[in-house]
């Protein structure tokens, strides 16, 4: 492989001639028989972190002196390295037509640092700054990319914060626990963790492209069923309304202090995962968790109520918390991957005033519910007043229909 020129290995890692220097006089780093190789751009930027997380250098080259660690493995930090480039913010920000301010208010939105005028980009940076010029050119408006990034960020951020979870529990804690030293595990955990990365990174690329596939298709049917209706023309049946489910588990501030945030924070995450696979099998989906509970949007009443009482079922046999749920039918207001309106203010409301273990609905949401689905039953409690709420609202407990 063809050695890597010493001034371009400072452009490639960031770092100026005098830190790199400091770190050859260290024996931290340096260049071997032929120069430098490309996989010194990956161990500078990482010696440039543990610096920056306050790693004396004088620290770091005993800890390697000692073999307390090593830092042979930088070159497997990441599936696809990033490296800088000698490109201004000033000249890309100037070349895609956009305002310095607005780009990094931009960046704010997606959880990324604010760039300034006189610095290098990184490869991405300067990528991300193309994209939204494009952006721009196909007339999309700041506070439009403003909203998508936002989501974005947030989504994507807790995709990482779960995959480097995963990969601490079960990668390098069981190597620790078996006895393995700190110098073999960042060695031995290095080519898992390349090939973790890329089943990730292309497990993410599946699932967006085949939501957004179904996204995609819900708004083109969407737009020709109003067309057809706008001349006269029915498209068919209407589709009944949707309707929303809040659950949560009963009690779990009290179960947090009895058995501590951690014993907790993992049945919370069992509990989700139960409702994802059964909102799923009832054609629903999560809409975002909320921590010990979470929001579903079902197509229709039957749908939610069934796969409500599931909930409730499965988590009791998991042994997990009681679970209760309220549930609320009607048009919902799809906004950056969320839903709002009365619908879901109504289904909260009643999910507040359940009991543990009980799946409470409202008039319509019973009323469709019976007339689409066998094996219901719902037992009347009166009108309820609900926070937010003028009237009254009936509410039902659903249940399973005895047999016979």
């Amino acid at each position: 492989m063809e050695a890597l020129p010493r001034e371009r290995l400072l452009v490639l890692a960031g770092c100026d001639d005098a830190r790199l220097r400091d770190l050859e006089r260290l024996e931290i780093i340096g260049p071997g028989y032929t120069g430098y190789a490309a996989s010194d751009v990956s161990r500078l930027r990482l010696i440039l972190a543990l610096q920056e997380a306050g790693i004396s250098l004088d620290v770091l080259a005993e800890g390697l002196r000692r073999r307390i660690f090593t830092l042979e493995f930088a070159n497997q930090l990441m599936f696809e390295p990033v490296t800088m480039t000698e490109a201004l913010v000033s000249a890309e920000v100037a070349a895609g037509q956009l305002d310095l301010d607005e780009l990094n208010g931009i960046r704010a939105c997606a959880s990324l640092p604010p760039l300034s005028a006189d610095q290098s980009l990184r490869e991405d940076d300067a990528e991300f700054i193309w994209l939204l010029a494009e952006c721009r050119q196909l007339g999309a408006s700041v506070v439009g990319m403003e909203r998508v990034l936002r989501v974005f960020g947030q989504s994507v951020r807790r995709c990482v914060d779960t995959m480097r979870d995963l990969f601490r529990g079960e990668v390098e804690e069981p190597m620790l626990n078996a006895g393995l030293s700190y110098h073999h595990l960042l060695e031995v955990a290095a080519t898992k963790r390349l090939a973790l990365q890329r089943i990730g990174f292309r497990m993410l690329f599946l699932l967006q492209r085949r939501m957004l596939e179904e996204a995609v298709f819900d708004n083109i049917v969407g737009r020709l069923q109003d067309a057809l209706r706008e001349h006269g023309l029915e498209p068919g049946d209407e589709d009944s309304l949707p309707a929303v489910a809040f659950a949560d588990l009963s009690g779990f501030t009290g179960l947090t202090h009895e058995i501590g945030d951690v014993s907790a924070a993992e049945k919370a995450a069992r509990f989700e995962a139960i409702a994802q696979r059964l909102s799923c099998a009832f054609d629903g989906r999560i809409v975002k968790p909320l921590g010990d509970g979470v929001m579903m949007l079902f197509p229709d009443a039957a749908s939610a109520v069934q796969a409500s009482l599931s909930l409730v079922e499965q988590s009791r046999l998991d042994e997990l918390p009681p679970v209760r749920v309220g549930v609320a039918t009607g048009q919902v207001v799809p906004r950056d991957g969320d839903i709002f309106g009365r619908t879901v203010n109504l289904a909260a409301r009643v999910s507040a005033v359940a009991g543990p273990s009980q799946t409470l609905v409202c008039l319509n949401t019973r009323a469709a519910a019976e007339a689409a689905a066998r094996g219901l039953a719902f037992q009347g409690l009166g009108a309820v007043s609900l926070k937010g709420f003028k009237d009254s609202v009936p509410l039902f407990a659903a249940q399973r229909a005895a047999a016979g």
